[in-house]
């Protein structure tokens, strides 16, 4: 997971459509959640994940979204 991470950070890094305080936020939350998941504030940092990453270029975007389906999918088993 630690190099989906990775990817989801360079993606983030270069998008050219957020600002550097929405890409800086961005790692921060999912940063949040794939160390914290089950913390009482991880469903609501998913949900601002969700919200703000609509803003994003398209790979950055899906490759985010899809990550957080995977590793949501997972956590549910």
């Amino acid at each position: 997971m630690e190099d989906k991470l990775h990817i989801a950070n360079e993606l983030l890094s270069i998008d050219d459509k957020l600002s550097a305080d929405e890409r800086t936020e961005l790692r921060g939350l999912l940063r949040y959640v794939m160390s914290n998941p089950k913390g009482e504030l991880a469903s609501g940092k998913w949900k601002l994940i969700g919200h703000k990453i609509l803003k994003a270029a398209k790979p950055a975007r899906e490759f985010v979204l899809d990550l957080s389906a995977k590793y949501l999918a997972e956590l549910s088993k």
